[in-house]
């Protein structure tokens, strides 16, 4: 709706109205904001300690190459003016998704989850690109991950909440 447009000219969502009435796009962003905004919730590991390198790491990486990944296979049609080359940009979305996830899951080795010992705010937006994949994700460790998130009392709720499939 235009009224949408106005506030995200882009028309994607999610959109944050922070608290002196601007409007925050770009869901990594958000998260970042989010969990700087509550250091103590547990959202993040404390900024200045290596796990709070490794969760922005893997947010920015996430953001650049999975969300991207998915839009090209999804909504291929943005990323060429010839309609001949639909295909082969969805099939260049789907491979690179696939090799973001393997690189993910190698980064998980000195997990368990993505910023370490501690579930974060990271560690659901991981689990939610991952039910965005065109190809069921089959990694043992990323399916860890996806599983702490939904059993956890906080982001498994909202998970729930929202009707979120696995």
């Amino acid at each position: 709706q235009a009224a949408f447009v106005a506030i995200n000219p882009m028309r994607q969502v999610p959109v944050l109205k922070l608290s002196d009435g601007t409007l925050m796009t770009e869901s990594a962003a958000i998260v970042i904001h989010l969990a700087a905004a509550h250091p103590n919730s547990g959202l993040a590991p404390q900024p200045g300690t290596p796990a709070h390198g490794r969760f922005l790491r893997w947010m920015v990486y996430m953001a650049t190459n999975l969300y991207e990944s998915d839009l090209r296979y999804f909504y291929p049609e943005r990323y060429t003016t010839d309609p001949a080359g639909v295909p082969g940009v969805k099939a260049a979305g789907a491979a690179h998704m696939a090799k973001s996830f393997a690189i993910i899951d190698q980064g998980l080795r000195d997990g368990p989850y993505l910023a370490g010992r501690e579930l974060s705010i990271a560690d659901a937006y991981l689990a939610i690109l991952m039910t965005w994949s065109p190809e069921p994700v089959t990694a043992p460790r990323l399916i860890a991950v996806q599983k702490a998130v939904i059993a956890d009392p906080v982001y498994g709720s909202v998970w729930r909440k929202h009707g979120i499939g696995v």
